[in-house]
Order: C-alpha cells, then sequence, then structure tokens
C-alpha cells in the first residue's frame, strides 16, 4: 500500500462563490487506499438534505475499485482510461445522528428531516472516464470524458478540460449531465443541483490534501480535507520551494471563523478567504445565512536568516469583497461585491528542513490581517447585517504553508 488517505467534507467549503444553504450535499467523507501498482479502493459517505422544497433527506455509501489504464501516445502526450466498479447503498444510513449530535456540539440547529424508509437500498455501479493529455514542462493540460451508470439509481455523462501542475495541483471546468430513477422524489431536487456548469480543483500535496467544487448555475458546491497517513513512509528530497499552497482559519472581530485557501509563486499568491453560514449576531433566527468571501492578489515579503526559527512576513494584497445575504435559504437580500486592499502580518514558524515530508516542506504561520473596503457604506443591506459589511475587517488566525519541490 502506497497511501492510506482519510478525509471530510462539508457544504460549507464554497471558496466566497455561491450560497452555502446547508442544504443538498450536506456533509461527508472518506477512505481510500492506493496500491503500488495503482490500484485503489474507495468508500465514500454522503448526505443530502432538502430543506426547502421537500423537507426529506437520504444518504449514500459508495464502495468500490478503481484502476487506470495509460497509453502513452509520445514523449510529451498521452491517454489514459480509468475504470471503476462498486457498489452505491442508498437510504436511511444513519447520518442523521452524526450530524446532529456534530451541531449540538457546536450549538447548531439540528437538522431533523424525515427518510422516506428505515431501511437501505443496494446499487451496483460501473464507471469510465477516458483522459487526453499534453505535458508542457511541470504543466499537464487536457481534456476528459466520463460516464457512470448506477443501477436503479443514476446515470452520469460529463465532459471536462483541466490543467494539472506538478502532479499535485488539477483544476477543472466542465460540464456533467444526470439522469436519475427518482427513487426519492428530493434525488430529482439534488439533480438540479449537482448538474450542469462545474469548477473544481484537487489538490494532494503528499501528507495535506484538499477538494472543492462548485456548479456555477446553482451555486452548490462542497469541499473536503484529508491526510494521508502514509506519507511520512516517504523518503525526504525537498531542497527547494518552486510553488506554494496554503490553507488556513482566521477569525473576524465578530468571531467568525475564515477559511483561507491560498496559491503562491514566489512571493506573489492568489487568494481567497470566505466565511458562511448563520450570523452569531442573530443566533436566533438560523435560517438567515450570510456569505463573505474575497479574492485577493497579494505580494508578500519574507525577513530571514538562514539560522532563523522564526521568520517575520510581510505582505499587501488588492483584490475584491463579496457580501451575500439569505433569508430563508430562497431570498437573497444583499448580494454586493467591492473592491479592496489588504495588509497581513505574519510571523512563520520553523526553518527550511524542520518539518518535511517528501518534496513537501510545512511551516505553519500566525497571521494577522486588515482590509479595507472601498464605497462600504454604499451597500444595500439590513441593520443586523451592518457589522459584516466594513469597510474596515480585521482577521486573526493560523495558516499552514505547504512548500513543494518540482525538481
Amino acid at each position: 500500500m502506497s497511501s492510506l488517505s482519510i478525509g471530510t467534507g462539508n457544504d460549507w467549503y464554497t471558496m466566497g462563490l455561491g450560497y452555502n444553504q446547508d442544504d443538498g450535499f450536506s456533509f461527508g467523507s472518506s477512505l481510500e487506499a492506493t496500491f503500488d501498482n495503482n490500484l485503489s479502493f474507495q468508500t465514500f459517505i454522503r448526505s443530502y438534505t432538502d430543506r426547502i422544497q421537500s423537507n426529506r433527506r437520504y444518504d449514500e455509501i459508495q464502495i468500490g475499485a478503481t484502476y487506470p489504464f495509460l497509453f502513452p501516445a509520445m514523449h510529451n502526450a498521452g491517454i489514459g482510461i480509468v475504470g471503476s466498479a462498486g457498489v452505491v447503498l442508498s437510504g436511511n444510513l444513519g447520518l442523521q445522528t452524526i450530524q446532529n449530535r456534530f451541531h449540538t456540539l457546536i450549538g447548531r440547529d439540528q437538522v431533523t428531516l424525515t427518510y422516506y424508509e428505515d431501511q437501505f437500498k443496494s446499487h451496483p455501479y460501473l464507471a469510465l472516464k477516458a483522459q487526453a493529455g499534453y505535458l508542457v514542462s511541470n504543466t499537464l493540460v487536457g481534456i476528459e470524458l466520463g460516464t457512470s451508470y448506477t443501477h436503479q439509481w443514476e446515470f452520469l455523462l460529463e465532459a471536462n478540460t483541466f490543467v494539472s501542475y506538478g502532479g499535485f495541483l488539477t483544476i477543472r471546468l466542465g460540464y456533467i449531465e444526470k439522469f436519475v430513477e427518482g427513487l426519492y422524489p428530493s434525488q430529482k431536487i439534488q439533480e438540479q443541483r449537482y448538474e450542469g456548469l462545474r469548477l473544481a480543483y484537487v489538490y494532494d500535496g503528499g501528507l495535506f490534501q484538499s477538494s472543492f467544487f462548485t456548479f456555477l448555475g446553482s451555486g452548490a458546491s462542497y469541499g473536503s480535507f484529508g491526510l494521508d497517513v502514509l506519507a511520512f513512509k516517504r523518503p525526504k528530497t525537498y531542497t527547494q520551494t518552486d510553488f506554494t499552497f496554503t490553507s488556513g482559519i482566521l477569525y473576524n472581530m465578530e468571531g467568525h471563523q475564515n477559511r483561507l485557501v491560498a496559491f503562491s509563486f514566489g512571493p506573489i499568491s492568489l487568494e481567497t478567504r470566505h466565511t458562511n453560514g448563520p450570523m452569531l449576531n442573530r443566533w436566533e433566527d438560523q435560517n438567515d445565512r450570510m456569505n463573505l468571501g474575497s479574492w485577493q492578489l497579494g505580494y508578500r515579503w519574507e525577513f530571514k536568516s538562514l539560522s532563523a526559527f522564526f521568520t517575520p512576513v510581510v505582505k499587501v494584497s488588492a483584490g475584491l469583497h463579496r457580501f451575500n445575504l439569505q433569508q430563508n435559504y430562497t431570498t437573497t437580500l444583499v448580494e454586493e461585491i467591492r473592491p479592496s486592499i489588504g495588509m497581513e502580518v505574519g510571523l512563520k514558524i520553523g526553518n527550511t528542513h524542520w518539518w518535511v515530508v517528501g518534496n513537501t516542506s510545512y511551516h505553519p504561520r500566525l497571521a494577522v490581517a486588515l482590509y479595507y473596503v472601498f464605497n462600504a457604506d454604499s451597500i444595500t443591506t439590513v441593520e443586523y447585517f451592518k457589522p459584516h459589511t466594513g469597510p474596515w475587517i480585521v482577521m486573526a488566525g493560523i495558516v499552514l504553508d505547504i512548500d513543494h519541490d518540482l525538481s
């Protein structure tokens, strides 16, 4: 076995896009084992809720195996075909109990919806995906076509264009079409949310992994984080930084958790921060949900010496802030985007070879960020949403920089 990845996901991971109605593909988890011959076994757990139309829910557990066949066409181009087979279990699989226990732990409203029946059904499935790619330096570009059939459950078609950098970061833009059996009425509702034009990324940093997708038509999205518990077995080959992936958590002055994702080439970074869900200053009405996002282009300076264990960091940035407020999951009260500038100061912990896993070097970083949002006073809003719209926004927290060596 070469890797064993354990992950969890939630629809609150929006990258600042969409609406995070805490509805639809609500939460899930995954377990994947891959062997040296590239054969892999996967288990995906998914919980679907519908609080807007049917007030029903159902669960899915998908268990299967995948194997890729590679056909090099020339030195820097090739074709791959990936086959998968397994079974999908659907119905009442007990995920409502898990969700409500977690919501109780964090003080959120419980999601108590009726299952269609207190049993589960079994659906065998087959899937096939064909991919053609062309390699330029460290970047693979290409197209892929895929299909899957799950007996008495779902038939899926997809087409994507993709860019894969360094073998660890892949971005896809494509289209998905679903045809469901309609075994449960809300399954048809989920079909409408999770088909159409889709933007997605998959990041595999060795030890740390994450993924995200959003359907641009419906605004539905889902993201996950995972760990490969066998990554520490890999030989340490890191010597230099060619690319940095950053993930972290920062809190604003109202106490809301903001998720950070950033991609950096040297000192230049492209990053997004987002928070969503009920407002702490209106906790009594958790059906009103805010979505705050920012997308920034930044430049960073590090003030370090070879012997320094703590490295001061300063970053300046400019970009856009989004302010969205949904009432009762369906009615948009606020949808505004404003330009912004920002400054971040931080303290990077650890030297270059302090925490190395394979060809990556990990560095925690303490960070404090200050943003100014232009024309924030002109945002059309309601009184209880004003504390979240600026013009000054302060955040503080801890992030993790993952430096990749592509040599």
